[in-house]
């Protein structure tokens, strides 16, 4: 990234040698020029949305991980209740790391959903807008340009994004692998992989400064063991390097017989100072738009620096307020939205399950989040990512958007990634369009034999 950087300078400077100018810096130049694949398909869903009625044409979006399950039940507790209450004190300056109420909030919550015995205290907490604005914090408080980030994939695409674009980190992945285990289970992590990237990158004279682990892991939906956790965070510390986890889909575990753990659970960590915690609202409190992001530090170092970024994204006092409304209400957040959001998301998901499998499609069993992870690679043409991106446009076309796995950096063509926290409506309409899609393939034998 800092060399892409460097040669981008070189032009600019070569142009404005020239007589021109340019009215970009470098890293704006590259900011601009970058692609934003979720972004840009998000926008085409958003602008021509399905509905059954409306607009029955239109896109039905299984692609933007938003959670609909629980619109109702939110709309209610935030529209009838003093939650979003205006108060005069929100006309001022107040804490940009977040307000006591709402840090007290989060903490409470944490505590009771994540950690009973390992109390989360409200000063190692910092409230950003959003989790994006969390990552790109801790990559600007603990990287410089051009040092390297482990992250296994398949994952999130902007973990990637949110530490190069503006912090110019070299964000390696640790590539879990399609085909199977000994024991049937494919994309799995081991710790051995993880020390071996780190001594590859150290042998090529790289400075290795951090490990990021999304658990549940998006779009797996995977949850990782606690003792896979703990040895990736002996890793980390042998070789003094950040561990972070983002748990952002932490509170949608739904699979009954799951073993989390969160990380904020270990009492003894290997390394206290270099290990920290994102979360967010977005995801199973399904409010993105609130722009709710929290980092749980124990280094007084890195929360210095933090409390100084979040000057430049702090989250409004009133969103706030809003969101430790909800959070501090026991009886409806934990009794009623958590538990049967789970609820919902494990119906969803089973509906979802039931009906791709019974298409003779595999599907690789999920315990969390708002996805399910099925491999359409026997309906590709050839195993490329130009023959994968044909069949996402082929979808498209039909009217229901997925992202394709090589998004994810996934390594092998044909995967793809189903948002089922729709309505129940609109999950129908996708699978159906889905099936019919696979369907057609099949009949005008356009892929080999063995996907019949």
């Amino acid at each position: 990234m800092k060399r892409q950087c460097d040669t981008m300078k070189e032009n600019v400077d070569e142009t404005e040698s020239q007589g021109k100018t340019t009215p970009l810096s470098c890293r704006g130049i590259e900011l601009a020029e970058r692609k934003n694949f979720l972004g840009v398909y998000k926008a085409m869903c958003y602008n021509n949305p399905f509905h059954a009625t409306k607009n029955i044409k239109g896109i039905v979006n299984m692609g933007t991980a938003v959670n609909r399950v629980m619109e109702e039940e939110l709309a209610e507790r935030l529209t009838n209740s003093d939650a979003l209450r205006f108060d005069q004190r929100y006309q001022h300056y107040f804490n940009p790391s977040g307000v006591l109420e709402l840090r007290q909030a989060v903490a409470d919550t944490l505590t009771r959903q994540l950690a009973p015995d390992n109390p989360v205290s409200p000063d190692n907490l910092v409230i950003m807008n959003g989790a994006t604005s969390c990552l790109d914090a801790l990559a600007y408080a603990l990287c410089d340009p051009g040092d390297v980030l482990l992250t296994p994939t398949p994952v999130y695409a902007r973990i990637f994004s949110d530490f190069e674009e503006r912090c110019q980190v070299d964000v390696m992945p640790i590539v879990c692998k399609a085909v199977p285990d000994n024991a049937g289970e494919s994309f799995q992590l081991c710790k051995e992989a993880v020390e071996d990237k780190i001594v590859e990158a150290l042998s090529a004279k790289r400075r290795v400064r951090a490990f990021i682990l999304v658990n549940p892991n998006n779009p797996l939906g995977d949850v990782y063991p606690p003792s896979l956790i703990l040895d990736i965070m002996k890793i980390c510390a042998k070789y003094e390097m950040h561990f972070i986890c983002d748990e952002i889909y932490s509170l949608s575990v739904f699979d009954e017989d799951a073993n989390f753990h969160s990380v904020l659970s270990f009492k003894d960590v290997p390394d206290p100072e270099r290990t920290h915690f994102i979360w967010a609202m977005s995801k199973d409190f399904a409010l993105a738009g609130f722009r709710t992001g929290v980092i749980h530090t124990r280094s007084s170092s890195v929360k210095k620096c933090l409390d100084a970024v979040a000057v430049y994204q702090s989250t409004p006092a009133l969103i706030q307020h809003a969101s430790a409304t909800l959070l501090s209400d026991k009886a409806w957040c934990d009794d009623l939205y958590l538990k049967i959001n789970r609820q919902r998301l494990r119906e969803r998901y089973t509906r979802c399950l039931a009906k791709l499998k019974g298409a003779g499609i595999n599907v690789r069993k999920a315990k969390a989040g708002l996805f399910i992870w099925f491999n359409l690679g026997p309906y590709l043409r050839s195993r490329t990512k130009e023959d994968e991106m044909d069949l996402f446009r082929e979808l498209l076309e039909r009217g229901v958007y997925m992202v394709p796995g090589t998004q994810f950096y996934c390594e092998e063509p044909g995967w793809f990634r189903a948002i089922f926290a729709v309505s129940e409506v609109e999950l129908e309409e996708g699978l159906k369009r889905i099936l019919q899609v696979v369907e057609e393939r099949k009949q005008k034998g356009q892929v080999p034999s063995r996907a019949a």
